[in-house]
């Protein structure tokens, strides 16, 4: 199937695009006014499109493209489309967690069942959206305030977890609610800094000539749980 070509990739933004690669990967000495293209620009084929990812840091993304391939420096493109999914580890409930789940309210906006699944995307938008999906739909209808009993998406920042009980603050409203062992934790996010040697991709983007690939969208699979990073304890003495 032949892919969509990147938005504005006329004469201009072509030249924009040999300039940003350029500058992001190792041709910060050239002029970007005498930057030609090396080339013709190529999409990347659709054989080599999924693979693992090779390292990843600090303005660091290497992808080996397809399995078992060669080695891509990825540079996302601006307006790239990027998904990281997989699992998380129960240690993510904690405070100061951005996280999105279904809930049932009652008439007095009180959480009525166990919450089975939770979605941890790392950041957006407070609120308590029509519809119980667990991840808020684009233009979702927001409730705040007296809402009629039902099922609906509640996103915002964990509180304080005290047991299975989470307590989720949206606005003036706290939602209580228990997420029991069996639940399912979930993420879905668009750092790239998650992901670690040895996860599945699936890359689209364009290049004139390897290794350097602009990406237009990726998508990360995570092969083990996110868990949240080790605390710093620096006064913490052997004894």
């Amino acid at each position: 199937m032949h892919s969509p070509p990147l938005p504005g990739c006329g004469r201009d933004a072509r030249r924009a695009v040999v300039v940003a690669m350029a500058l992001a990967l190792g041709g910060a000495g050239a002029r970007p006014a005498q930057a030609q293209p090396p080339g013709e620009l190529k999409w990347l084929e659709k054989d080599k499109q999924v693979g693992q990812v090779a390292e990843v840091g600090p303005g660091i993304l290497k992808l080996r493209l397809p399995m078992g391939g060669d080695t891509w420096n990825a540079m996302p493109a601006p307006n790239a489309k990027i998904e990281v999914t997989g699992k998380a580890s129960r240690e993510m409930l904690q405070q100061k967690q951005f996280i999105s789940c279904a809930v049932t309210l009652d008439e007095f906006g009180k959480v009525t069942e166990p919450v089975l699944q939770v979605w941890f995307t790392g950041g957006g938008t407070p609120g308590v959206v029509a519809g119980g999906l667990g991840i808020p739909e684009p233009g979702a209808r927001r409730f705040s305030g007296k809402r009629p009993a039902g099922t609906y998406t509640l996103s915002g920042m964990i509180k304080q977890v005290h047991g299975d009980v989470v307590t989720v603050v949206v606005g003036r409203e706290k939602f209580n609610f228990t997420v029991p062992a069996e639940a399912e934790l979930l993420v879905r996010s668009t750092n790239v800094g998650l992901a670690s040697r040895g996860d599945v991709c699936e890359a689209e983007g364009q290049y004139y000539q390897p290794p350097q690939l602009l990406v237009s969208s990726l998508k990360i699979t995570l092969a083990n749980p996110v868990a949240p990073p080790a605390p710093k304890n620096n006064d913490r003495r052997t004894q």
